[in-house]
C-alpha cells in the first residue's frame, strides 16, 4: 500500500521534517562507515539549518501543552481509561521537562563549534564538503569508528530529545483516526473538514501498483485531491481522467 500524508497544521508539518531528518540521521549511525558517517554529517547540517530558521524546541512544547489539557480534560469522563490517560500525562510531562532542561533553540550549541562551523560554509558548494579541500574533515573522518559515532550522537542529541517528544505526539495523534473509502470522480476529490473536529494530518493510500500519485490542496474547512499520472518521470504528470478508488485517513488529537 502507497500511502501519502498532508499536514494540516504548519507545527506538524514541521515534526514531519524534523521527524524525517532524524530518522535519516539514526539509518546512517547504524553502519558507521566513512561514506555514511559523512552522509549523517550531511543530514545534521540540514537539522541545524532547519532549526536556525524555526523554533521547534518551542512549536513541540507547544503543542505539548496543547495534548496534555486535552488529556486532562476527557480523563474523568465516562467511559475514559483514566489509568491510561495517566501514563499519557506522565509521558507528556517527561517529554516538556527534558525539552525545557535546553536553554534557547535546538542546535543552538553547534553555533560556536569550529568544525561544524567550516562545514556549514563549505555546504552551500557543490562537492564543497570532501577530504581533498578540508584536512580537519578529512582528519575527523579517519577517527576510529567509536570516536566519529560519539561524536555525531553528541552533536545530534538535542534533536533526538525533541525526536523523542515529537514521536510521543505523533502516536497521540495517529491513535485518533477516521477511516473511509472514497471513489474520485474522474481523477478529483473534494470534501469538507467538520469544524467540530482539530484535524492534524490528512493521509490518502493507494494500491502500490497504481501509476498515480495524489496532489493535495487542503485548508481549515475543505480539501481536494487531484490524481496525477506518474507513469513517466521525464514529463510533467498530467491528471487522470478515470475514477480512483482510496482509502482515505483523518487523523486528529
Amino acid at each position: 500500500m502507497a500511502v501519502y500524508q498532508q499536514p494540516l497544521n504548519e507545527k506538524i508539518r514541521l515534526f514531519m521534517r524534523l521527524s524525517y531528518l532524524i530518522e535519516r540521521f539514526n539509518t546512517h549511525l547504524e553502519d558507521p562507515t566513512p561514506a555514511n558517517c559523512q552522509a549523517a554529517i550531511m543530514v545534521l547540517l540540514e537539522l541545524y539549518n532547519l532549526s536556525s530558521r524555526l523554533d521547534v524546541k518551542n512549536a513541540a512544547l507547544h503543542v505539548l501543552d496543547i495534548q496534555t489539557q486535552a488529556v486532562r480534560q476527557v480523563e474523568g469522563m465516562q467511559g475514559v481509561d483514566s489509568s491510561r490517560a495517566q501514563r499519557i500525562l506522565e509521558k507528556l510531562d517527561e517529554k516538556s521537562k527534558r525539552l525545557y532542561s535546553f536553554r534557547g533553540q535546538l542546535g543552538q550549541q553547534l553555533k560556536s563549534h569550529n568544525f561544524l562551523n567550516i562545514l556549514k560554509q563549505r555546504a552551500s558548494i557543490a562537492g564543497g564538503i570532501n577530504d581533498i579541500d578540508v584536512p580537519l574533515f578529512n582528519y575527523w573522518l579517519n577517527k576510529g569508528e567509536e570516536e566519529r559515532v560519539r561524536d555525531l550522537k553528541g552533536w545530534g542529541r538535542p534533536y533526538e530529545i525533541a525526536f523523542e517528544a515529537i514521536e510521543l505526539l505523533m502516536d497521540l495523534i495517529y491513535q485518533g483516526k477516521e477511516e473511509s473509502e472514497a471513489v474520485a470522480k474522474g481523477g478529483f476529490f473534494q470534501a469538507t473538514l467538520s469544524p467540530n473536529t482539530d484535524y492534524q494530518i490528512l493521509s490518502i493510500e493507494l494500491d502500490e501498483s497504481a501509476e498515480i500519485y495524489p496532489e493535495i490542496s487542503a485548508g481549515k474547512q475543505r480539501f481536494s485531491v487531484r490524481f496525477v499520472d506518474a507513469s513517466t518521470l521525464e514529463e510533467k504528470g498530467k491528471q487522470i481522467i478515470e475514477d480512483v478508488n482510496f482509502k482515505l485517513k483523518l487523523y486528529s488529537f
